[in-house]
């Protein structure tokens, strides 16, 4: 499967942003040149191996993290923050129905994978179900981003706060990956 360099190159400019460059680089010490050459030249829109995203998600946590997945979470949501940072999608938020917004935010999903698909089976204003198929080998650290992000994009709705859990993953033995997101309000 191939991404998108602007999950690489945002979790390379949080961690340098939290814990500074020094940080960043102790990470990058535990990845792969092809990591390395990324984050250093990476172009945002060229497409990478998703394993380069999981080595920086891998390398953060053992540098980092405890190993529970939280900073590959911080990370998905950073990733979604920067991507929601534009003025004209953080005017579409505002304007269109949230259902709507989500169904269109799931079909973009192959513009940023090369494969599989986000299908959202359930979406109103107290909760939505979200299902990744046909991800190949998914990784559970790249499931824990997907956390984050969504957390990031249930908070853009503007419905509540939302509680985000990652209820089944195939990178832990799971048959499906799926998420369930309850909105709190506030």
């Amino acid at each position: 499967m191939k991404i998108k360099a602007q999950g690489v190159l945002n979790a390379a400019s949080w961690i340098r942003e939290q814990r500074g460059p020094a940080v960043l680089a102790k990470v990058l010490s535990h990845c792969g040149a092809g990591t390395r050459a990324t984050v250093d030249a990476g172009i945002a829109i060229n497409w990478h191996p998703v394993e380069e995203f999981v080595e920086l998600l891998e390398a953060s946590e053992v540098e980092i993290g405890t190993g529970d997945g939280q900073v590959a979470r911080e990370i998905g949501a950073a990733g979604a923050r920067a991507n929601l940072g534009r003025p004209l999608l953080r005017a579409a938020f505002f304007l269109a129905r949230p259902a709507t917004l989500m169904n269109r935010i799931a079909a973009a999903w192959s513009k940023y994978n090369d494969d599989g698909t986000m299908l959202v089976h359930e979406f109103d204003k107290t909760h939505m179900v979200i299902e990744l198929a046909g991800i190949p080998n998914p990784s559970w650290l790249f499931c824990c981003s997907i956390t984050g992000w969504m957390e990031e994009i249930g908070r853009a709705f503007k419905l509540g706060d939302p509680f985000v859990r990652h209820t089944e993953c195939r990178g832990r033995d799971g048959s499906h990956c799926m998420w369930r997101v309850k909105f709190e309000e506030v």
